[in-house]
């Protein structure tokens, strides 16, 4: 480990020597007095030589010496086997103030970041409310898609052939079943007729065209629901009872107050039309 050491300083010190001073004698002439324990350190180098010497000012080595760099296994200790396969435990966070701040209450999780053992994730308890006797939600904004306010056991899941949501909500029957009614948005197709013609042309809404930047929006109302739009789960879903863990400040700005349980989206799409 002597030889480490002086090797280590020598290092350093040629290092710090600017290139055009890098004399070899002076070198082997410093490694000769750290061998010697006339010089223990880098800066005791700097207090009892100038860089710029001379090599006069520095006893001649007849031949350098050999200088072998520190191995791996003498300059790194090794780690001990046990210490490399423990888990990593979690460390508090010093702050410029000196006091220390846990990882665990920087983030909305509060349990060990390292371990899943004690975890559970958070139980949501749905309503069980029949449909037709609960309490409408509030849309989140102007024709958000409305939450659902009731239970749905045995109403999911929605198949090509059959929809539970329809024996409640089709406009002709919802008024009595105290059910919001499906609006005229989901019985408007927005979609051109579209075709491949027999020549391989493109023919929208009767007109063959070559560019599909030429079509105008169309809305064509249909009797039966729009089937685009045939998955409800696909944008309404129910509302679980769970506390949130950032508060949501956001206050939605209505046009109009029946606008908050009611759809005007097909109004809105003509205005924009017209």
């Amino acid at each position: 480990m002597q030889k480490v050491h002086y090797s280590l300083i020598l290092l350093g010190f040629v290092i710090s020597m600017p290139l055009q001073a890098m004399d070899m004698d002076k070198v082997n002439a410093l490694a000769e007095q750290i061998r010697a324990g006339k010089i223990l350190s880098v800066k005791s180098v700097a207090k009892n030589a100038q860089v710029q010497a001379t090599a006069e000012e520095l006893p001649a080595v007849a031949a350098p010496i050999d200088v072998k760099p520190p191995s791996i296994e003498e300059a790194v200790p090794v780690a001990d086997e046990q210490a490399v396969a423990a888990p990593v435990q979690h460390k508090d966070i010093s702050v410029a103030s000196g006091a220390t701040v846990s990882e665990e209450s920087l983030g909305l999780r509060k349990t060990n970041l390292y371990s899943e053992d004690s975890v559970t994730p958070v139980e949501g308890k749905y309503t069980t409310v029949a449909p037709g006797s609960s309490k409408r939600f509030d849309r989140a904004f102007e024709n958000a898609p409305p939450m659902i306010p009731h239970s749905v056991d045995g109403l999911l899941p929605i198949t090509t052939s059959n929809n539970a949501c329809l024996g409640c909500h089709m406009p002709d029957v919802a008024p009595s079943m105290n059910a919001t009614p499906i609006p005229p948005s989901h019985f408007t197709n927005f979609r051109p007729m579209t075709k491949i013609a027999a020549d391989g042309k493109m023919v929208k809404e009767g007109v063959e065209i070559s560019n599909t930047s030429d079509i105008k929006i169309v809305a064509r109302q249909e009797d039966k629901l729009y089937q685009g739009r045939f998955n409800c789960s696909q944008c309404h879903a129910p509302q679980a009872e769970i506390k949130p863990l950032v508060d949501n400040n956001f206050q939605p700005d209505f046009r109009k107050p029946e606008e908050k349980q009611k759809s005007n989206l097909i109004d809105v799409i003509n205005e924009g039309v017209e």
